[in-house]
């Protein structure tokens, strides 16, 4: 495979799953917006952003940070390379590029998600209903990944997409998690019980880990308990010890990249210990040494980004294997 073709297939998953990230999260933090006491309104709408992207981009491109600005900003502004329209114009366009190399499938559905989407704004979006929206956006994308499971051969071009997918999905969860855990520090002395339990089921519906959660600590909502399920629960196909997994096995021979890999886990690691650690010491509350770990953990998920880009360029040419 040439190595420009293998950037563009980890591209394709990084983008795909940033999309499907954002309208999640999105759709979290609108529908949950009347469950938090009104002088989090302000949090609401400006720390979404900071959840997710740029705060200082997002103010330089929108001074005030109200709802209909993060929705335009974070779902069709197209100076924002991270908005969910960008992401999926340059998926589509990376996968037009590879159509000789991936399934029919998968350019008929992003093309007709690309299409549908061009035609939507936020004003069109605001007087139907935004949770329906972003229902279907993610809906889009579920049929893509489901299209892909089954058509594609499990080869080279299977493990590259792959590998962008853990990748961002990676980068997903730890930036959440350091983001919650951040707005909490800030805010520990203005929440109740009740406002510290709301952003807790924020941060799990945040990683579409609610449900999952539930199956393992049923309505033991709390913050340890929480930040362990996301960090290190190997069932859950969105918590940080998945993806660390995934990439492992996805991931070609690299030294560098798997040194990365083993850097991440032991530094999850760490991070969990530290948490338990702090909970026999001061009870379920936030400390600043977790939250300096979990700044090192999103450091490395980033240097490993690199890596894996990097090792992109010195793939050689290799066919895919041929199924019979």
């Amino acid at each position: 495979m040439i190595n420009r073709y293998a950037e563009l297939l980890l591209l394709i998953g990084r983008l795909l799953e940033r999309a499907d990230n954002y309208s999640r999260i999105i759709n979290v933090y609108y529908s949950m917006r009347d469950e938090l006491v009104e002088e989090e309104q302000g949090y609401t709408w400006e720390r979404l952003v900071a959840a997710v992207g740029d705060i200082e981009e997002f103010k330089r491109v929108q001074p005030q940070a109200s709802e209909r600005a993060v929705l335009h900003y974070l779902t069709f502004e197209r100076s924002n390379e991270d908005s969910i329209f960008s992401c999926v114009q340059q998926a589509r366009t990376h996968i037009r590029t590879l159509r000789p190399m991936l399934p029919v499938e998968l350019w008929d559905i992003i093309n007709s998600f690309y299409l549908w989407l061009k035609e939507q704004e936020v004003n069109k979006m605001m007087p139907q209903s935004p949770y329906m929206f972003y229902k279907r956006v993610n809906e889009w994308l579920s049929m893509f990944n489901g299209a892909a499971d089954s058509t594609m051969v499990r080869g080279q071009s299977w493990n590259l997409l792959q590998s962008g997918k853990f990748l961002e999905r990676l980068n997903g969860t730890v930036r959440i998690i350091h983001a919650t855990y951040g707005n909490l520090l800030r805010d520990t002395k203005q929440l109740n019980e009740e406002a510290r339990y709301n952003r807790f089921l924020v941060l799990l519906k945040s990683c579409g880990g609610y449900e999952a959660f539930r199956k393992f600590h049923a309505q033991d909502v709390r913050l340890a308990e929480v930040t362990e399920f996301l960090l290190r629960n190997a069932e859950f196909p969105r918590s940080v010890r998945f993806a660390i997994d995934s990439l492992a096995s996805y991931v070609e021979i690299n030294p560098l990249v798997h040194q990365s890999i083993k850097t991440l886990s032991i530094q999850t690691s760490d991070v969990l210990a530290c948490i338990r650690a702090n909970k026999q010491r001061y009870g379920d509350h936030v400390t600043e040494e977790v939250q300096l770990l979990l700044q090192q953990l999103l450091h490395s998920q980033g240097d490993l980004g690199s890596f894996i880009a990097e090792a992109c360029l010195q793939v050689e040419e290799q066919q895919d294997p041929v199924e019979i």
